[in-house]
């Protein structure tokens, strides 16, 4: 590549004219070379200042291990002591009030959303009001069966009522477990200056990593775990599973199923196949296709590079649960 190029011919270029702007020989090649060398030091001063800028300040989340969400996660990700981005939750807290847990994957944590209170999670409550307790314990890159696990293991087990968050990548665990693979390495082609350099990161993932992020191929590979009969068989014991688990405490369940939100109506065929398999227990899902289609991708979706749910769309995701399953009936 170019830049790779680069990064070894300039510091031989700036060596060869530092020794042309010293040698008193040649007055001509000395004065470009001092000229050059002027240009030189500039472009370094700025490549220095960008990387500055783009180590230190610079900060946005992304659907891929960009240096950048780096910055992000320490600016706006805060954990308590479960590993969930929540407050640290006590028993005294949730004495006396309607206890509402969300389940879910980043969908829930509100990745790419600054301000944990613009989630979904966080509209809801402020619709709930003081008599109703949230609990958020949605975790990134976690499928149904972990999930499970996580609210199995949360010091509240009697909640009134849990709200399992699914999206289409929930299949994964299932497709893995028998073999079937995506294949995305987002970073297996990413060079090692743009891996430890914030701004060549910044520079890569504008231009030539563009064609690596494979969001449309992933998205293709979810398809087709759907409409694999043995990989869906698992995943729907899967789903039957979490159901069993919520029934187990004795909580209303409420699923709320996102689809693909780069391509809503791509993904109906999904979210229905889900849908159904909560209905066969007698459980009313709020899809959110049709919601997610209403609004324009650039509002909807955090950014062209963060797929996740917009703090505005998330609005609409807490305004819908609310109207639909909680507020008080006319």
């Amino acid at each position: 590549m170019l830049i790779d190029l680069l990064v070894i011919v300039f510091p031989l270029l700036v060596i060869v004219l530092v020794i042309g702007a010293a040698q008193r020989r040649f007055r001509r090649a000395r004065a470009l070379s001092q000229n050059l060398l002027i240009t030189a030091m500039v472009l370094v001063l700025m490549l220095v200042g960008g990387e500055l800028f783009f180590r230190t300040t610079y900060a946005e989340s992304d659907g891929l291990p960009t240096l950048a969400v780096n910055n992000w996660l320490r600016r706006y990700w805060q954990t308590n002591t479960l590993g969930y981005r929540d407050a640290g939750w006590t028993p005294a807290d949730w004495e006396g009030k309607t206890t509402v847990i969300a389940v879910g994957d980043s969908l829930t944590a509100g990745w790419g959303i600054d301000d944990p209170a613009q989630r979904w999670t966080g509209v809801l409550q402020s619709h709930l009001g003081a008599g109703a307790l949230v609990i958020n314990i949605g975790k990134p890159s976690t499928t149904t069966v972990d999930q499970r696990a996580n609210l199995m293991a949360y010091p509240l087990q009697t909640p009134d009522v849990v709200i399992w968050q699914y999206t289409l990548n929930d299949i994964e665990h299932a497709a893995l477990s028998i073999g079937q693979n995506p294949n995305l390495d987002p970073l297996g082609g990413v060079p090692f200056w743009a891996q430890t350099s914030y701004l060549g990161n910044f520079v890569y993932w504008r231009t030539a990593g563009v064609a690596a992020r494979g969001g449309g191929v992933y998205a293709d590979w979810l398809h087709r775990m759907y409409d694999t009969p043995t990989v869906w068989d698992i995943h729907r014991t899967e789903i039957l599973a979490a159901i069993d688990t919520v029934q187990s405490m004795d909580a209303r369940l409420i699923p709320v199923i996102f689809p693909d939100m780069p391509a809503p109506f791509a993904s109906i065929g999904y979210v229905d196949r889900v849908a159904q398999v909560f209905a066969e227990r007698g459980y009313d899902a709020l899809k959110l296709f049709d919601q997610a289609e209403a609004m324009p991708a650039s509002i909807r979706m955090v950014s062209v590079r963060d797929a996740h749910p917009s703090a505005a769309f998330s609005q609409v995701v807490g305004d819908a649960l609310y109207e639909r399953y909680f507020a008080p009936s006319p």
